[in-house]
């Protein structure tokens, strides 16, 4: 019994092996990201009328023509406003 036990113990330290150690490989991966961006370019973005108050006299004939132009140019500059927003919320 005494020569088996070391015949024994040699049999199953033969299976204990030692572990592979893992293989490291070095590459590069390419992963498409959404990144959010601003959808209106502030170039884009039209600039306010300039204010007329001053302009104003009170007089009604004097000032419709006045507060006419002015707005002619809000409505332009709200038309191409709502165009750009228009175009980021078809998203």
């Amino acid at each position: 019994m005494r020569c088996l036990l070391p015949a024994v113990a040699l049999a199953l330290s033969a299976c204990a092996h030692q572990p592979t150690r893992p293989v490291i490989e070095a590459r590069v991966e390419r992963v498409e990201v959404p990144i959010s961006v601003a959808c209106i370019d502030p170039a884009d973005v039209p600039a306010e009328p300039a204010r007329v108050g001053e302009q104003l006299t009170g007089d009604a004939a004097h000032d419709a023509s006045i507060l006419a132009a002015v707005d002619l140019r809000l409505r332009a500059a709200l038309d191409k406003a709502l165009a750009l927003i228009k175009g980021c919320s078809a998203r």
